[in-house]
């Protein structure tokens, strides 16, 4: 017997599993760069509400890089138990699809609340030329 025949092949990624990990990897990666220059920012001066977009702006960045992960490890665990006869599989796939959809949500809302409140400040009458 050679020794060719004897060893084992390693099992290799496929190019989808390392665009799901580079995918997850970046997003996890934007989270905290995001919610680290939020936590460097100065406080903003006026006590209102909607008066830092750029704050929002990047919350909402931050809470859709938490989203992906989870949106992903769902949606590969519903596949991977969709032939089980066990509903534990899919049960914990649907809690992470929720958190990952409660995630995208809070993320869009900021960002839109954000965008809105630049909106309004571009638009307030003290600051209109005249």
């Amino acid at each position: 017997m050679s020794r060719a025949n004897t060893a084992q092949a390693k099992p290799r990624m496929s190019a989808s599993t390392k665009w799901m990990l580079l995918a997850v990897a970046l997003s996890v990666v934007m989270a905290g760069v995001c919610f680290t220059i939020v936590a460097l920012l100065p406080a903003p001066e006026s006590e209102g509400r909607f008066k830092d977009p750029l704050r929002s702006l990047l919350t909402g960045l931050g809470v859709l890089g938490v989203a992906l992960p989870f949106c992903l490890a769902g949606r590969l665990l519903k596949r991977k138990s969709a032939s089980s006869p066990y509903f534990e599989g899919t049960f914990i796939a649907t809690v992470l699809n929720v958190i990952g959809f409660v995630c995208l949500a809070v993320g869009l809302a900021c960002i839109l609340l954000g965008g809105y409140d630049w909106v309004v400040g571009l638009l307030e009458p003290e600051t209109l030329p005249r």
